[in-house]
């Protein structure tokens, strides 16, 4: 089997190690010398630095919790609102910036799944403000919640980006992997379009230390382009279930040129329902836009 058809096999399956996965497209990388993938692996499989921008598949709405005690009680498990904390780190606090190595993360959910993931506070903050909320008692602990749904999210952004990758790569070049390194067989500018179509662009919008998280990814899609409509559908949080029947009726109004109304407009308000119930380090707002652009810009209406 070749290199693309191997790394496609396994990006559809749920049980594939997304870690395996990335070693992969590292060969990938190297064989042709496409320095925009290499470097994206490299930072899913070894993690992030601290200060780095994120892509949005790793920045989840987060709610705090702590454990309080005082001379005559304690308090366990008790939500902090970050409206407590100072104002420039609200909205560090609002969410949880998920920059481990992939491996991490997966370990999280093999065997038996947690309901949530905790991420820890800076003890200092969590002393100097999370007190506030007891006046009778101190903050002794302090953590962001996760839901181990967001944990799934993230590693199923990953293969959705692999995959839609390996697909356009296979269709500009089926032989492209197994090629002696160097060799060139896509021009880089080619490469580029199918990264930022299927990583940069449609899953790897950044939000940098944890604020700007209403960001939603680039519209890649145009009129008519129903991968390009798909793949960024799905960097939303949405699933393919979510998007049965959509194309039919999508291409229904676009050959009766009813542009965003009737049918595609009850897609848009389904679709942002649904992306917002998993939303994962995107605002409300952004979400239920990033849909209705990229229907928009499928049917042809700006």
């Amino acid at each position: 089997m070749s290199l693309i058809r191997s790394i496609q096999a396994e990006a559809i399956e749920a049980a594939t190690s997304v870690s395996s996965l990335l070693r992969k497209c590292k060969l990938l990388a190297a064989r042709l010398d496409h320095a925009q993938l290499a470097q994206w692996v490299e930072q899913e499989l070894n993690g992030y630095p601290d200060d780095a921008d994120l892509p949005a598949y790793r920045v989840t709405r987060a709610y705090s919790y702590g454990n309080f005690a005082g001379p005559f009680s304690t308090a366990t498990d008790l939500q902090i609102p970050v409206e407590i904390l100072p104002e420039a780190l609200q909205d560090h606090y609002r969410v949880a910036r998920l920059g481990h190595a992939i491996s991490y993360y997966e370990g999280l959910v093999q065997g038996a799944k947690p309901a949530s993931v905790q991420l820890p506070w800076n003890v200092a903050l969590a002393i100097k403000y999370a007190s506030k909320l007891t006046p009778n008692m101190q903050c002794i602990a302090a953590w962001q919640q996760i839901p181990i749904g967001a944990i799934d999210r993230l590693l199923d952004a990953i293969k959705n980006a692999v995959l839609g990758y390996a697909i356009d790569l296979e269709r500009a070049s089926p032989d492209a992997g197994e090629l002696p390194m160097g060799a060139k067989p896509i021009s880089e500018e080619r490469l580029t379009q199918i990264f930022n179509t299927n990583i940069a662009g449609s899953v790897g919008n950044v939000a940098n230390g944890g604020s700007g998280f209403s960001q939603t990814a680039q519209v890649t899609a145009g009129t008519g382009d129903w991968d390009a409509l798909r793949q960024q559908l799905l960097s939303l949080g949405l699933k393919e279930a979510d998007l049965a029947g959509l194309k039919a009726d999508l291409d229904e109004a676009r050959a009766k040129g009813s542009g965003l109304e009737g049918k595609p407009q009850s897609w848009m308000g389904k679709l942002a329902g649904k992306a917002i119930e998993g939303a994962a380090g995107v605002g409300v707002e952004a979400l239920a836009g990033g849909v209705a652009k990229a229907i928009g810009a499928y049917l042809g209406v700006s």
